[in-house]
């Protein structure tokens, strides 16, 4: 089948598998018809059977045949992955051999006037089930041993011990955890009960698997060491409900697996697929719904643009437009290393995409090289995710911070309105509300730029999608608390009370891309970001992840707030106003008008002259003079330089009407 599919379309093979079933369909009836009238007529030789038993039926017998083909069309026979085939399988089964031969009954009334014994008729019943089941259990076992090969053999023939595992989850997960440990050959699992807090259905089985009661029956099944492992199933729980439960098996050194559910989601998989729980399944809030369906027709079969593709953010924006099958997907990225992994990934996850990815290794702060991409991919839809983020560092390189962020942005924003993107997605920052660091401040004026480019080139969509940080990407606190962990400590955390929002990437890119699709240009939404969580916390469960004890195996150290964090981030500024929206997950942000299109060019131009020629303190001299709310360390920087940056202070920010929900306050920068 495999070659088969390589030579001719998909679509044609699946065709000519079905058409082989019924061909052995067929067969098998016209076997199951001979065979019962020998065993009701075992006296007599084939002949004599066949002569005077079969014959006189023959044409309304072939007639029949076609009909028994045409219900099993009905009932799906022949469109069944048999790899997954179970009892629902055997029930259409036997339903389509009933109406069949009621069928056979009717015709041979019909046609020849009277029709075969009760007695031949009972085993031709029983003969056609059991010779078109054994047909099925072949093509699973078949199916199995496709997938897995020798492994088949090999696992069965392995003495590995089976691991007993309890599974937390509600009904409907924990049949499909369970059919899937079944389905997996490599999964050396015996299920020996399920938790479920639903009391209306303890005492049920599920499979021959009993469900024994609540989650709170966990804690005396790990004293009685009934279990070796404990899967977690629960993808629309709180993380508070499930957090006790995952701690004490951690102290107890009892691994802990958790479903996978956005990826799996996303690709439509049916195999299982766990990994050790973590600190980002602790952290998961209960998942924010996204019309996958919508995401795929304005995906669909478009050229679509990811900047910054071999970042955290911009990878997953790769991984999760390629399951809507783009007509091509540009990786603009300005770090060789990190482009040719996810291209690699890619080609090797999606490979009808194989030929349609295309790498372009360039930084956005080069405009020629935006200019000579958009022309010459003519993207469709942009996904800009390229910038400078680690704080500390934007504030010791504060040119480099405005260059590649600030001009960047802009260089991509007008290349997308000249060379026609049908709509332009701005990844931001909370760091940007009431900016603090260069960082933010830069990323302020970013989205400062898609909204005056929304003017300057009304056919093209800006859309602009804020949220905090990211589990998991380069630089966040979770991989250097895993890697302070694992060399036995200390833990360093900058303040006790420090806090910040965070949101897995998947989730994250999940509503990017919902927030693409349902966006109006010019504005600017906001990711939901839960409640924040203080690092403090973060750092102590980690730990307890780990199976050690904070403060007693492994020591918290407290380093002091770097150069432009704040102590607890906010989503919004205070001239902003957080407003609902139809989309689950999706906030709105009005806020004021900050600058018209030649105001803001102006700006642009005093700021990119002082981010080539002038010292940092001029860079931050303009920034802090533009940007409301932008609190820059407390030196006394120039108001001119040596190259005579002058930008006046702005004090006319419009205020929001009533209708955004705008705030009133003074919009004095200083």
């Amino acid at each position: 089948m495999d070659r088969l599919t390589r030579v001719f379309p998909k679509k044609f093979s699946y065709t000519f598998a079905a058409a082989v079933l019924m061909l052995a369909d067929a067969a098998a009836l016209i076997a199951s018809l001979g065979l019962s009238a020998m065993l009701r007529y075992e006296r007599y030789s084939a002949i004599v059977v066949y002569q005077t038993y079969i014959r006189p039926h023959m044409l309304s017998s072939l007639v029949a045949l076609g009909v028994y083909i045409c219900i099993f069309s009905v009932y799906r026979l022949y469109a069944y992955a048999w790899r997954f085939a179970g009892l629902d399988t055997l029930k259409r089964l036997v339903l389509a051999n009933i109406l069949g031969l009621c069928a056979l009954i009717v015709i041979q009334t019909v046609i020849d006037g009277s029709t075969f014994s009760l007695a031949v008729l009972t085993l031709i019943l029983i003969t056609s089930t059991v010779m078109i089941g054994t047909i099925r259990i072949l093509l699973r076992l078949l199916s199995v041993g496709q997938k897995y090969g020798s492994r088949v053999m090999d696992l069965l023939k392995s003495d590995k011990v089976v691991k007993r595992v309890i599974v937390l989850g509600t009904e409907s997960h924990s049949v499909r955890v369970l059919g899937a440990i079944r389905e997996d050959m490599s999964a050396r699992y015996k299920v020996v009960g399920f938790l479920d807090d639903n009391p209306d259905v303890k005492g049920l089985y599920i499979g021959d698997v009993k469900i024994l009661g609540s989650t709170n029956r966990l804690q005396s099944m790990l004293d009685e060491h009934m279990v070796d492992e404990v899967i977690i199933a629960l993808p629309e729980t709180s993380s508070e409900q499930i957090r006790s439960y995952v701690l004490e098996c951690r102290r107890r050194q009892m691994p802990v697996k958790v479903v996978s559910l956005i990826r799996d989601m996303l690709n439509r998989e049916t195999a299982l697929h766990l990994h050790e729980f973590t600190v980002e399944d602790l952290l998961r809030r209960p998942s924010v719904g996204a019309d996958t369906l919508a995401a795929s027709d304005y995906l669909n079969q478009k050229r679509v643009m990811v900047t910054g593709a071999g970042g955290s953010i911009g990878s997953e924006l790769c991984r999760q437009i390629a399951v809507h099958n783009p007509k091509s997907l540009i990786l603009f990225g300005h770090g060789e290393n990190s482009i040719h992994g996810i291209y690699q990934e890619l080609r090797s996850d999606f490979p009808n995409l194989a030929d349609r990815i295309h790498c372009v290794i360039a930084s956005i702060a080069n405009e020629f090289r935006v200019n000579q991409t958009m022309e010459l991919y003519n993207p469709e839809i942009v996904f800009h995710a390229a910038a400078h983020k680690h704080v500390p560092l934007m504030e010791l390189n504060e040119q480099e911070a405005v260059h590649n962020n600030v001009i960047g942005t802009t260089n991509v924003a007008e290349a997308a309105g000249r060379y026609g993107v049908e709509r332009l997605v701005l990844i931001s920052t909370d760091k940007a509300a009431d900016p603090s660091s260069v960082m933010g401040a830069s990323k302020w004026l970013c989205e400062q730029s898609t909204r005056v480019a929304a003017v300057n080139w009304p056919d093209t969509k800006y859309i602009t999608v804020r949220f905090g940080n990211v589990l998991g990407s380069r630089g966040s606190v979770v991989p250097i608390f895993h890697e302070q962990i694992k060399r036995g400590g200390p833990v360093t955390v900058t303040h006790p009370e420090m806090t910040r929002f965070f949101m897995t990437i998947p989730e994250a890119v999940l509503l990017v891309i919902k927030a693409g699709c349902v966006g109006r240009s010019g504005e600017l939404y906001l990711l939901d970001m839960g409640q924040p969580v203080r690092i403090l916390d973060l750092a102590r469960d980690m730990i307890r992840l780990c199976g050690l004890e904070p403060d007693v195996d492994i020591a918290i150290e407290f380093c002091g707030i770097r150069d432009g964090e704040k102590l607890h981030e906010h989503l919004i500024s205070n001239l902003e106003r957080i407003g609902p929206t139809p989309w689950n997950g999706l906030s709105i942000v009005n806020r004021p008008n900050y600058f018209d299109p030649t105001e803001f060019r102006t700006a642009l131009e005093h700021l990119d002259r002082a981010a080539r020629f002038g010292t940092p303190a001029e860079v931050r001299a303009v920034m802090r003079r533009l940007i409301p709310g932008y609190s820059s360390p407390s030196e006394d920087w120039p108001q001119e330089g040596p190259t005579q940056i002058v930008v006046s202070q702005r004090t006319d920010a419009r205020k929001p009407s009533e209708n955004e929900e705008g705030v009133v306050r003074s919009t004095n920068r200083d």
